[in-house]
């Protein structure tokens, strides 16, 4: 006879307390312990088509939330079907839990039907990894995953607990109040004077806002900052969306490969203030920076400032703190003619799309498409896109508007994250809109979760960029060699995909169709599939790295 409280129903607890609601999953019999301990307490099984996907929808729930999204999968490949999701967490700094299922302990390393030591597999794609062996000791694994996760730069976290512990009898969580991860230290006195004196002397000052002005909410004290520094400023990430980028002092995207202005502040300005975000290789690891120039690099985590490039000011304070102390300092003198250069480089850069239009019937530009569906959606409508390079078309032309209304993944190279980022996108926030951009490539990783979105009642839209191509390899490589490998992708009827699974279908192949499609589509009030035929152009992103 089964526990009357077991270790399932306690992980159930602990995770209700943290806020979570909804738990994604692939069902199997070592979990089941867990799948039972939702009965009657307000946490929700979410059964997707693929642990992937269920990942990749706990990932989405993070980044939507700031609250670790969760998702539970049994054991052997069904884990080893969680790690891209798992590594695209870890590259982006999102925090979600993976729990994962194991053979009875009595058993353990003796080759059980599925089971394999997941340990040294999800170490590596994650910040914390643990197995857990003792049901007393269930809540201090769950607390300690939970604090790792948030503490520093954000990233997942994995689980494992053999059947018999999430099933054995457990006693009720202590729910004992403890710390959460903690914002790091602020800024010392020394550290404040010497920022306002190097913001004070600088003519020529550009601001470049990252992941942690998400994590830290700090949109407000961006739009602050940015009315005091009132100097060019990029957006990088997870922060898009922090700060309305109609703003007339953005300059863009903020990573190189997209953004000529980004290149060009780079190697021109005085002052290079990085707040929130990594060095990383979207920003050449600092390596365009003029030589003469002060570089400021502020984040939460200390391993993360000064990394691939020693700053002549390094703060260890989250972003609000940083941001606030900012405004709260002197304004940089200001080049009025440089910090105007650099936005119009920007704004030139991209306003040439609005004369891209429908070129001999093959189709609609990415980037003149982005433009349409923005034109069409209510404001704060939530954004979906992933790496692609119909993304990269996407991810630039898109003006992206409090309160952060953006997703995308990125910082791995992975697709397949899009529609399941969707799905717990809407799941948050019913009442919003949620368009998610994906290419006829990357819609044949999970697209099969479109089920799972009418199944659970989740009418998101998703618009198909279908150029008939792997364009992000293909492009170049027709550059590059003069032809093309096995690059081509045949026009299927996704549409109809759609509508089998009961939902929305609409085939789109000229500009003044997108209006009217999309209101269709979205008061048909089903998951709709969007499928518009756009001509295969390499972007310049792709460009740049290729």
């Amino acid at each position: 006879m089964a526990a009357s409280y077991t270790g399932g129903d306690l992980v159930v607890d602990l995770l209700a307390a943290k806020g979570v609601e909804r738990i994604f999953s692939v069902s199997g019999g070592p979990i089941n312990a867990l799948y039972h301990g939702t009965v009657g307490r307000p946490v929700r099984i979410v059964h997707t088509r693929h642990e992937a996907a269920a990942a990749f929808m706990a990932e989405g729930t993070g980044r939507a939330t700031r609250i670790p999204g969760v998702c539970a999968v049994t054991l052997g490949p069904a884990i080893t079907n969680t790690v891209t999701a798992a590594l695209v967490g870890t590259r982006a700094g999102v925090p979600f839990l993976i729990i994962g299922g194991q053979a009875p302990v009595a058993v353990l390393d003796k080759e059980a039907i599925m089971s394999f030591d997941h340990l040294p597999i999800m170490a590596p794609v994650t910040k914390y990894a643990a197995r857990v062996l003792d049901t007393d000791r269930i809540e201090e694994y769950v607390e300690t995953a939970w604090r790792i996760m948030l503490a520093g730069r954000p990233g997942p976290a994995f689980l494992e607990i053999p059947v018999d512990i999430l099933g054995g009898p457990a006693r009720s969580p202590s729910m004992a109040d403890r710390e959460d991860a903690g914002s790091g230290p602020g800024l010392n006195p020394d550290d404040n004077k010497e920022l306002s004196r190097i913001i004070a002397a600088s003519r020529r000052p550009f601001l470049i806002a990252g992941d942690d002005v998400h994590w830290s909410d700090a949109g407000a004290e961006l739009a602050e900052t940015i009315d005091h520094f009132n100097a060019p400023f990029f957006t990088a990430r997870l922060s898009r969306g922090a700060i309305d980028e109609k703003d007339p002092r953005w300059a863009g995207v903020g990573y190189l490969g997209g953004n000529p202005a980004l290149r060009e502040a780079m190697a021109s300005a005085d002052l290079v203030v990085l707040v929130g975000h990594d060095m990383e290789a979207g920003l050449g690891y600092g390596d365009l920076i003029s030589k003469s120039a002060t570089i400021v690099h502020c984040h939460p985590d200390a391993a993360i400032v000064g990394r691939y490039l020693r700053p002549n000011l390094g703060i260890v304070a989250r972003s609000d703190i940083v941001l606030r102390a900012i405004t709260a300092g002197p304004s940089p003198k200001r080049d009025r003619d440089w910090c105007d250069r650099i936005v119009t480089m920007w704004n030139d850069e991209w306003s040439r799309i609005d004369a891209l239009g429908n070129e001999a019937n093959n189709g609609i530009h990415p980037a003149r498409l982005t433009t349409l569906l923005e034109a069409a959606v209510p404001a704060n409508t939530t954004f979906v896109t992933s790496h692609g390079n119909i993304d990269f078309w996407a991810d630039a032309a898109l003006r992206i508007s409090p309160p952060g209304r953006y997703m995308r993944a990125g910082q791995s190279g992975a697709l397949g994250a899009e529609i399941p980022f969707g799905i717990a996108a809407k799941m948050e926030d019913p009442n919003q809109t949620v368009i998610v951009i994906v290419g006829d490539g990357g819609f044949g990783f999970h697209g099969l979760e479109l089920e799972t979105a009418i199944r659970y009642g989740v009418p998101l839209v998703i618009v198909i960029y279908d150029d008939a191509k792997w364009g992000a390899i293909a492009l170049p490589q027709g550059r590059s060699y003069g032809n093309e490998v096995e690059m081509d992708l045949p026009h299927r009827s996704w549409t109809e995909v759609a509508e089998a699974l009961g939902g929305y279908g609409e085939y789109v192949s000229s500009e003044d169709q997108v209006a009217p499609a999309l209101e269709r589509a979205l008061s048909s009030g089903l998951p709709a599939v969007l499928q518009v035929q756009v001509r295969s152009v390499e972007s310049p992103y792709v460009r740049f790295h290729s």
